[in-house]
């Protein structure tokens, strides 16, 4: 039996454990297929729309006080992009980490995007120069095509095929203005054809993933491929409101008793069942205590049986339905009508 002093030595040096582990774990890393590596967690930046449409901006550089708390809390890698309007503030916040904890611009992960009206080979350079200004910034660490479909300057729909686009993406990884290129929002099929004619291959795939859009046949291809996938809307629809989501919701059973066996909230619940996918999830959040909770999620895992739990609550359903852009007063380009099922994609 262990003396009270022995017993508290005991403890003490349990909680220290923990506490390097929890720290390590903020910096873990997959490997890219580049040879890079890319931090497990990313601090998502799209702020997203009020009810009207209206882009919700950044006040005050909350973003970029944002972006700071959350390399203060362990963070070690940001996504962004030009749609986000939101790279100054991004620049700002990891100027201020910097600054203000002794640290240095190659200790921050940048991932930022290519937008669809600068799809032509000679367009993407200057595009991303214009991303480096707003972030003040001489490189990003990944760069993406946003989406593959692309639109002209005046918002008409351009024929630019996306192997066009990804020849400009290779052309800024040669000139060193980026160290990783990937792509967003590709389906399978699209990059499957991107793969077979890319001369630098797409390390990266970023597109929406949570228990209701489980996307196993396209992460068991980028798998296959050592391709890494990042999941935007990491929660879906079970943290929100929509009254058309299936289920879950937050307050559903399964998800209640994961959350009680492992003494975490919902929301990182929803962030280990990505982890444990090897997916990078991307929360995003502005408020201090979130963003400090969605990254306290290395010192539990869920089996694997939990996992398949989760995933069987597939739907295929897609929070952000890119169809609906055409009807939006922001997205101005040329209206066409669309099958039922149909979406704005070329293969």
């Amino acid at each position: 039996m262990c003396s009270g002093r022995s017993y508290n030595s005991l403890k003490l040096v349990l909680f220290i454990s923990l506490y390097h582990v929890q720290v390590h774990a903020t910096t873990l890393t997959h490997k890219l297929n580049d040879g890079h590596e890319i931090p497990v967690v990313a601090l998502g930046t799209s702020l997203g729309h009020l009810a009207d449409g209206t882009r919700v901006l950044s006040t005050n550089h909350s973003l970029a006080r944002a972006v700071q708390w959350a390399l203060e809390a362990g963070y070690r890698h940001i996504d962004t992009a030009p749609l986000y309007l939101v790279e100054d503030d991004v620049g700002l916040g990891v100027h201020n980490f910097v600054k203000d904890n002794g640290a240095d611009r190659k200790d921050v992960y940048i991932t930022t995007k290519l937008w669809n009206d600068a799809h032509e080979r000679a367009e993407v350079i200057p595009a991303l120069r214009k991303s480096l200004e707003d972030l003040q910034m001489d490189y990003v660490d990944l760069y993406l095509v946003h989406y593959p479909m692309a639109y002209k300057k005046d918002g008409s729909i351009s024929t630019t095929d996306y192997l066009e686009t990804w020849k400009g993406m290779e052309d800024a990884k040669l000139l060193n203005l980026t160290k990783s290129i990937g792509v967003s929002n590709f389906n399978l099929t699209q990059i499957q054809r991107l793969w077979s004619n890319a001369r630098i291959k797409p390390a990266v795939l970023q597109t929406e993933i949570n228990p209701t859009i489980t996307e196993m046949e396209l992460i068991d291809w980028c798998k296959e491929h050592e391709v890494v996938v990042m999941a935007y809307s990491p929660f879906g629809g079970i943290l929100g409101r929509k009254s058309n989501a299936p289920p879950p919701r937050a307050d559903h059973p399964l998800l209640l008793r994961l959350a009680e066996k492992y003494n975490k909230t919902v929301p990182q619940i929803l962030l280990r069942y990505l982890l444990d996918r090897n997916i990078v999830p991307i929360p995003r959040s502005t408020n201090r205590e979130r963003i400090a909770q969605n990254i306290d999620i290395f010192d539990f895992q869920l089996t694997s049986e939990e996992v398949a739990e989760l995933s069987a609550f597939n739907k295929n359903y897609r929070l952000r339905n890119f169809v609906n852009w055409y009807d939006h007063p922001e997205f101005p380009f040329e209206r066409k009508s669309l099958a039922p099922g149909e979406t704005p994609y070329r293969a």
